[in-house]
């Protein structure tokens, strides 16, 4: 089955790049959820038929310059249910040329564990293409619908906005009638459920994009024995990776020569020195040396054991080997009995003559048997070692929960089953998907679990499931029933005013009211209380006039469950008024009346005429009492008092009044010397302004500079000592109110 997969692969590599020579951009995305350990209904695996199936397709790509060819794989970092499962994409190697040995080294390597974010990855891939004319294509291979909620339907409006235009192919593996049904109207879609269907399909997708390579060519095959040359009557011959039987014997003694089409290729060498040996994971491709070196010396049988004998179904299993031969990429994997050499699932380096390791075990109940690979330097691999077949043994689960609850409250299940490091409960609508979970929780986090149901009406059900294959495990049905909601609230307020609201629901942990304009969206909020928190509840109006909503709702879902209107009226004219002098010292206090809803966040500041809407400097909350009082600048000049309020951004000016700062005089009168630690009376003239003060520092130090000093507000004359070194000094008067504080006037003298 597996020769019609290679042969539409390689015929869909169409003749358009090689007649055009244009630019083609072709962007590989593979499937590496937890169900690609599944099987296909030959029997396959199906991550080893895709790898397979990839591998020789990489292989037969033409060396053109004009082709570049990248990967990207989801689902292969984080665990189906983990926080970010549905950002788990990630772009492997860039579409810059045709890396051939990284694309198949990448393929390779993959290990299935996670969800399927469809809809992001193709998100991620619109970001992944040049913005031109160059021709552009992803061909997608999935094994399961999209399961985290993506709208797959509005995926190639990315494309659009960034201006490409990208022929989108994408392959299902095995997809039920619904999963097929997801994908309708999203590119171009085939559904394989065999390997050579796999085979047929992927051929079609790249139909357009490049023509195969179809010369012949030389391969040369060199056999060693402990290292050294073998020639002592060896039979060689290549198989075709998806198709064995289409095999070619070599001839020569000291090198084995053929001539073979670009492919995967599994090696067969017979010899006196250890008869009969695999080799696998051989690349045959144009622009490729194409030359290859097998130890066949006798390499002892490695002992693998396994605990538990045997193990759970989708659980894990220790494994125990020891006699290996020395090597740095040497491998051990898990497969099906009846799998060729060639084939891997879970798998692991390892290095030493003995040690243990862990291997995850599919939840498939048929034979399995764990594998060592030796990895020669030309990339090949044989196995030198197998363990006993076994069947893993399954392990009932069963859940116990309410038959009936009220959407989005907490319920506790209980259950059993095998317990597995990614088994989890969790709740989903009764149609969802394979792999599809809301809540959830881990059954290693505790029994019984505490789940929160969505807040939704209708059929749901409780699963049993595995973050490994993301099959369910066991599942029981559940109806969710929406509770009574209810807000009672004035139908008009204020602008900036406060609403008080009344409320009637379930309350449930995340449940909230909030209010937004009429028409929003639903999910949007503003100011907003928790209904855990108070009932009634307040919410401050915004200042803008118009109709509103009153939303109850819930981060659960974000749903609203109950909604009253509201109308937010505009303040009557002169609702807003400031009193004050219209001219005072700057740096001084200024005693300002107001007139306003003094509404939570309203304020009172002062900053230059003029300046931005938003700005601020020295204020007072209209809260804190009628008259309030500001600190004015230091710096002389024209002004404005401003009413605003910190309800909206930028801060809002409701209400101005222009102000005038006029310079105040300084002067200082001291002595011109004085002895080291003499103390000296100052007389100032000057603002006597909160902060200003007098100090005595070297002559020329920097503003801001201060040794010992006194406040003017602690009387007039001052008193100062001497600084204990002669010298030359400035005596300052200066004000806290600046940074750094500035001088405003000094006067000197010499100490001696």
């Amino acid at each position: 089955m597996r020769s019609k997969l290679l042969l539409t692969l390689t015929l869909s590599l169409g003749s358009a790049l090689a007649q055009s020579g244009q630019t083609t951009f072709v962007q590989l995305i593979l499937d590496a959820s937890g169900s690609m350990y599944s099987k296909l209904p030959d029997g396959s695996s199906r991550i080893s038929v895709a790898k397979a199936v990839l591998a020789d397709f990489i292989s037969k790509l033409p060396a053109d310059p004009a082709l570049n060819v990248g990967l990207r794989i989801y689902g292969a970092n984080s665990s189906g249910a983990s926080s970010n499962a549905c950002q788990d994409s990630k772009l492997l190697l860039p579409m810059k040329g045709l890396e051939r040995g990284s694309l198949q080294d990448l393929v390779a390597q993959t290990r299935p564990k996670g969800a399927t974010p469809i809809a992001y990855s193709l998100e991620q891939a619109a970001l992944d293409f040049p913005q031109d004319s160059s021709k552009k294509l992803i061909v997608l291979v999935t094994d399961g619908q999209e399961s985290c909620r993506g709208n797959l339907s509005s995926v190639l409006e990315n494309f659009k906005k960034r201006g490409i235009t990208v022929d989108l192919r994408i392959v299902g593996i095995d997809l039920d009638a619904r999963a097929q049904k997801s994908f309708e109207g999203i590119g171009t879609f085939e559904n394989a459920r065999s390997s050579s269907e796999l085979a047929a399909a992927l051929g079609r997708t790249v139909v357009n994009v490049a023509k195969p390579s179809e010369v012949k060519l030389p391969v040369v095959v060199t056999l060693t024995s402990s290292g050294k040359p073998f020639t002592s009557g060896a039979k060689v011959s290549f198989s075709a990776a998806l198709n064995p039987q289409n095999t070619v014997g070599f001839s020569g003694g000291a090198e084995f020569v053929a001539e073979l089409s670009a492919g995967s290729y599994t090696a067969t060498v017979e010899s006196s020195e250890s008869g009969v040996q695999t080799f696998g994971g051989l690349t045959v491709a144009a622009g490729s040396p194409n030359r290859f070196t097998f130890e066949v010396g006798v390499v002892g049988e490695v002992a693998l054991d396994i605990s538990p004998n045997p193990p759970i179904a989708g659980g894990k299993v220790t494994v125990k080997f020891s006699g290996a031969p020395a090597g740095e990429k040497n491998w051990i994997t898990v497969v099906q009995r009846t799998d060729p050499d060639t084939a891997y699932l879970n798998w692991e380096y390892v290095r030493g003559a003995s040690g243990t390791l862990e291997l995850n075990v599919p939840d498939e109940q048929i034979e399995y048997q764990i594998r060592y690979h030796l990895a020669n330097p030309d990339g090949s691999t044989r196995v030198v070692g197998r363990s006993a077949p076994f069947t893993p043994r399954k392990v009932t689960a069963s859940l116990e929960g309410p038959a009936e609850v009220l959407g989005g409250s907490k319920i506790s299940v209980k259950w059993t089953g095998p317990n597995n490091s990614q088994d989890y409960v969790t709740v989903v609508a009764k149609d969802a998907p394979e792999g599809a979970y809301r809540d959830y929780k881990y059954t290693r986090d505790g029994n019984p679990l505490e789940l929160t149901v969505p807040n939704e009406a209708g059929a749901f059900e409780l699963r049993y499931a595995s973050d490994l294959s993301g099959k369910t495990l066991f599942s029981r049905p559940i109806v969710l029933k929406l509770a009574t909601y209810v807000l009672e609230a004035p139908v008009q307020v204020s602008a900036g005013g406060v609403i008080t609201v009344k409320w009637t629901g379930p309350n449930n942990d995340r449940d909230y009211v909030t209010l937004v304009k009429k028409g929003e969206p639903e999910g949007t909020y503003r100011e907003y209380f928790y209904t855990r928190d108070a009932n009634p509840g307040t919410l401050q109006a915004p200042l803008e006039a118009g109709e509103y909503e009153l939303r109850y709702s819930s981060d659960n879902g974000s749903k609203t469950l109950a909604s009253r209107a509201i109308t937010v009226k505009a303040a009557a004219l002169g609702s807003y008024a400031l009193e004050a002098p219209g001219e005072v010292v700057a740096g001084s206090k200024v005693s300002v009346q107001w007139t306003g809803p003094n509404n939570p966040g309203d304020y009172v500041t002062v900053v230059k005429k003029g300046a931005e809407v938003g700005t601020y400097t020295q204020y007072f909350y209209t809260r804190d009492g009628n008259p309030g009082s500001i600190q004015t600048p230091l710096e002389p000049g024209e002004y404005e008092l401003r009413y605003s309020s910190e309800k909206a951004s930028p801060n809002p000016t409701l209400a101005s009044r222009p102000l005038t700062l006029k310079g105040a005089s300084y002067k200082l009168e001291a002595p011109r010397t004085g002895k080291k630690g003499e103390k000296v009376q100052i007389k100032w003239t000057g603002p006597n302004n909160p902060g200003d003060y007098v100090t005595v520092v070297p002559k020329g130090a920097a503003i801001g500079t201060y040794t010992v000093y006194f406040y003017t507000r602690d009387g007039n004359p001052g008193t100062l000592q001497l600084p204990d070194t002669a010298g030359e000094y400035e005596i300052r008067y200066s004000s806290e109110q600046g940074s750094p504080n500035p001088t405003l006037f000094s006067l000197p003298i010499t100490v001696k």
